[in-house]
């Protein structure tokens, strides 16, 4: 054996060993900017170092999520620092990431014997996790945090450790009987779970959340993701990510004083989604602006995950303020809350330190020559579609006014509208014969509308092109003397594509638009 070997990486970032050595052996690498460290063996590798720093108590269940909240609380009450405490808790749920290639990962407390304390997790607590401080030459104390073989962990934990504190089981897995959900359906709980938990994205926290795709969510004609599921889906990892401060923001907008408003919102689509791909939703907070900094600009990427393989979806982004509420539907922009400022605050990306690649116009696609364009005039006179809505409690929120998501369904319904009148074979074929996808939508928010408000909304044509249209949509509040207040408007880029593979993640190139759609549009706007 020469025992020339090197370190390769796989494009997922996971480190492996190539060369003269036996196939079993894996390897794992970490370092922390100033110190390195890495572990070998024949058992899946799994090595994290991780400073000591200093956060708040807010800070800390921020960053590590509530699941590991109680802990947290655990090791404190042991006698722990809070910052070594959470460091360890991080390190460890590093170490076990790396190992098993899952990014949502369960912790459950193994054995403490000193400083040391060994952590279960992975699927079923399977995957054992060694963690203890060291001093390095720097003076500095950091933890590290070594996934061991399962063995040697076990023979390593002394009967006198276990009867002063026994591991505890990790969570139930609902698989103990032979009518078990995972029996009988082979269902898998890590990767159909939904969970939060911060991963390091450009050097920065972000909140990621993963789901699978529903039923409901595959609304377009060609059974992918329709535009409207995305726009939920940010309000849905919005709220979830503020799990910690949750209950403290729900109590504040109880009082009917405080609320957050949706200034703007918008999705990008890249890519297909389908029922029961598994996406994945990761937050990044890009700058708190405004006075007093009461405004929060977040972004969002989607991906598919197949295994330890991350597939981009697109985007989404949403800027918020926190008000008061002065009365019916009037607010104003007031500081936030100290504590929520606290729990965003490390997840925001300092200004000019923007390392995450954030879009802000769509992908440039050939769509072909210029068919028609509406003129710069104050009022777009190429009206298509329009349709009132009346909204109820059912169209509201907990703040009490319309949720922002039913902006971009009442888009899709008066779109579908339009569409079913000459396009309604193609509609019947389930994108067989092509259909219009929306690959960006913008909306920007003027003012409040609240449930048992009547509200009109318009499309109106910006541009035909051969291969694609842009619409225009304007949301207005119809008052009972038939006046109205405009609440919104919005852009809605589209492209008519044909379908692909079964399962293709590539949206089609652009194709031309059907004739009988185009003359749709045209007399629609001539008076024809």
């Amino acid at each position: 054996m020469s025992n020339a070997f090197a370190i390769e990486w796989q494009e997922t970032g996971k480190p492996v060993v190539v060369g003269d050595i036996p196939p079993s052996v894996d390897v794992s690498l970490s370092h922390d900017g100033s110190k390195s460290l890495s572990s070998a063996g024949d058992w899946p590798q799994g090595c994290d170092i991780e400073p000591i720093r200093s956060r708040t108590v807010v800070q800390w269940k921020a960053l590590l999520g509530s699941a590991r909240i109680p802990l947290l609380d655990e090791l404190i009450a042991g006698g722990e620092s809070l910052d070594r405490a959470g460091t360890r808790l991080w390190a460890a749920a590093e170490a076990i990431r790396k190992a098993t290639g899952q990014m949502s990962v369960s912790l459950a407390m193994g054995a403490r014997e000193d400083d040391a304390v060994t952590f279960r997790g992975g699927a079923e607590g399977s995957v054992v996790v060694l963690t203890f401080p060291a001093l390095l030459t720097d003076k500095e104390e950091r933890i590290l945090a070594f996934v061991t073989d399962e063995a040697d962990a076990e023979e390593g934990v002394s009967d006198e450790a276990d009867a002063e504190e026994p591991a505890q089981d990790p969570a139930p897995q609902f698989d103990s009987g032979p009518l078990s959900a995972k029996s009988l359906a082979q269902f898998d709980p890590m990767a159909y779970g939904s969970d939060v938990h911060v991963v390091a994205r450009s050097g920065y926290p972000a909140v990621s959340i993963r789901f699978p795709v529903g039923f409901r969510d595959a609304c377009n004609v060609g059974g992918s993701v329709g535009f409207a599921s995305f726009a939920l889906w940010l309000g849905a990892l919005r709220e979830r990510g503020t799990g910690p401060i949750s209950k403290q923001i729900v109590e504040d907008m109880a009082t009917g004083r405080w609320g957050m408003v949706t200034n703007n919102s918008e999705v990008f689509i890249d890519a297909n989604l389908y029922t029961d791909d598994i996406v994945e939703g990761t937050i990044w907070i890009t700058e708190l602006t405004g006075p007093d900094r009461a405004t929060t600009n977040l972004h969002v990427e989607w991906c598919r995950v197949d295994g330890e393989t991350r597939t981009h979806i697109g985007w989404s982004a949403m800027q918020t303020t926190w008000v008061e509420i002065l009365s019916h539907g009037v607010v104003a922009a007031r500081p936030m809350p100290q504590y929520f400022h606290d729990f965003i605050e490390p997840m925001t990306i300092p200004t000019g330190a923007k390392n995450v690649a954030v879009p802000t116009q769509p992908k440039d696609v050939d769509r072909g020559s210029l068919i028609r364009s509406a003129p710069m005039v104050p009022r777009n006179p190429y009206l298509l579609e329009s349709e009132v809505f009346s909204t109820t409690m059912q169209d509201g929120n907990v703040v009490g006014n319309i949720y922002f998501g039913n902006y971009y369904i009442w888009q899709s319904r008066v779109r579908d509208k339009f569409l079913a009148r000459s396009q309604r074979e193609a509609m019947a074929a389930r994108g067989a014969l092509g259909e219009l996808r929306c690959v960006h939508t913008r909306v920007e928010h003027l003012r409040e509308v609240m449930p048992f408000d009547d509200v009109l909304v318009t499309m109106s044509l910006a541009a035909l092109y051969e291969r694609g249209i842009d619409l225009e949509f304007e949301y207005f509040k119809v008052n009972q003397d038939g006046s109205r207040e405009k609440l919104a408007i919005a852009r809605h880029r589209t492209v008519w594509t044909m379908p692909g593979a079964p399962g293709e993640l590539e949206i089609s190139p652009p194709s031309k638009l059907p004739q009988s759609l185009i003359d749709s549009v045209l007399e629609a706007i001539d008076g024809k």
